[in-house]
């Protein structure tokens, strides 16, 4: 059985690799963060729940907004994220 811990699930690396992370019994080993199915998010909350309600659909570019003016250079790489950043201020 895969431990959990804060609920998150932990396997070590030769069972993660082999396929059998649910059945991994290994606590001697390093245990590594076992990672969720399916593709990874890329829309912050924000746009995904616009998304939902009026069924719009557009890249999430909330990151690139909030860091437009501060740092212009690392913009491009902050928005490949998805984080959004401008509901917190």
């Amino acid at each position: 059985m895969s431990q959990i811990i804060s609920s998150k699930k932990y396997a070590c690396e030769t069972c993660i690799k082999g396929h059998r992370s649910s059945a991994c019994k290994h606590s001697d080993r390093p245990l590594f963060e076992i990672k969720k199915k399916g593709r990874p998010v890329t829309q912050c909350e924000h746009c995904r729940e616009l998304r939902k309600t009026k069924q719009v659909h557009v890249k999430c570019l909330c990151e690139s907004k909030a860091y437009n003016n501060s740092q212009p250079s690392s913009s491009s790489v902050l928005s490949k994220k998805g984080v959004c950043h401008l509901h917190l201020f």
